[in-house]
Order: C-alpha cells, then structure tokens, then sequence
C-alpha cells in the first residue's frame, strides 16, 4: 500500500507541467499503473479471484500497448515534463518489441482469464509438437518472479532477474499456447516486460 501511494504521489507531481502528447502517454501509463495495482493482489492469492474484473483489467492494458503506446512518442518529444529518455528513439525497433509484447501478454490475459490461477490443459496436436524456441516466454522456473508496483511503473532499483529475456514475437503462433496458461503466469510476464522496458527507457526515478 506504501509503495502503490509512493508511485501515485510520484506520478501526479510528473504530471504537473505536461501537455500534449506527454500527457497523454503519462496518463496511459497510469492507467497501466492503476490496474497492475489492482490486479496484483489477486495474482498473489491475497484477495479472492475475479475473472472478470481480471479480464477487464488485461483488456485495459492492452488498449495502452502496442501501436497505442507507438503513437505517443513522436520523434525527440522530449520536451517539458518527460521521463522519456532519447534512448527509445535511437532504439526505436526494440522500444517497439516491448510495446507489442505487453499488448500480446494484455490482451491474452484477457482470454485465459477463466483460467485463473492454474494452467488450463496443455495444448495438443500441431500446437503441442510447434517449435517455440523463438518464443518471449521465459522458462518455466522464472514465472514466479513477482514485482512490486513501484518496480512496474520505474520507482524501485532494477535487478538483472527482475527482467524477461525476449526474443522474436509472432503473435498469430503464440495466441493460443499464451491463452492457455494461467493467469498469473501471463502478468508475471506483462510485470515482466513493463520492468524491462523502465530499465532500458525512463529517465529519472528509475
């Protein structure tokens, strides 16, 4: 609780000074911050389990990743109240890869939410025999990697574990293999991924 009032007193004196552009992408990453501060009591088995409000959570998320996001770093916007550093313009390509990423581990939380907090039956036939080696997920023995919402939203130190390792996202092979897993899985992986994308791209209380 002290952490997620840390990052919204945090957030709303980063706030103060922004327009434009800039505020509209510190508005969506707040209404990311706001919803993995919700979600995330649920993941950790600290309050019952809510399919729906889990799913309309994902859903939330992913309506602020991907192209979204891309859309609300026009090149060098830098000025005024920013934490954005000149690093995701100079590496667009994998500032990018993240922004799809949270928008393909979003929006497949939003479909394997019924599943809870156990994995659904394994995948079987041509999905079972697939080659995922060029898949995002990280092994099995990562997933139970948790963050705080101050790792999250870019106010806590960063460890190397605390980062997903990634690889190449095809988004049409990977649906349904994500949609089966738990749902706690998928946002240790979106928790994940909003962790690496801090480290490599967010100035200041990093």
């Amino acid at each position: 609780m002290a952490l997620a009032a840390s990052a919204v007193a945090a957030v709303a004196m980063a706030h103060n000074g922004a327009s434009g552009v800039v505020l509209e992408r510190m508005n969506g990453m707040t209404a990311m911050r706001d919803t993995v501060a919700e979600l995330a009591p649920m993941m950790q088995g600290a309050v019952p389990y809510d399919a729906f409000i889990v799913s309309e959570g994902a859903a939330v998320i992913a309506s602020h990743a991907g192209e979204t996001l891309l859309s609300l770093f026009p090149k060098d916007s830098l000025e005024g109240v920013t934490y954005a550093k000149p690093e995701i313009w100079s590496n667009w390509q994998d500032f990018a890869a993240l922004a799809e990423e949270m928008k393909l581990y979003a929006d497949a939380l939003s479909v394997a939410a019924p599943n809870g907090l156990e994995p659904a039956s394994a995948p079987s036939g041509d999905m079972a025999r697939m080659d995922h080696s060029g898949m995002v997920m990280p092994p099995a023995e990562e997933t139970g990697l948790r963050f705080s919402v101050a790792e999250l939203m870019g106010y806590a130190e960063k460890t190397a574990d605390s980062l997903v390792t990634r690889g190449q996202i095809e988004p049409t092979s990977l649906a349904l293999t994500l949609s089966s897993l738990a749902a706690d899985d998928l946002f240790t992986r979106i928790s994940g991924t909003c962790s690496s994308c801090h480290a490599q791209f967010r100035a200041g209380r990093n």
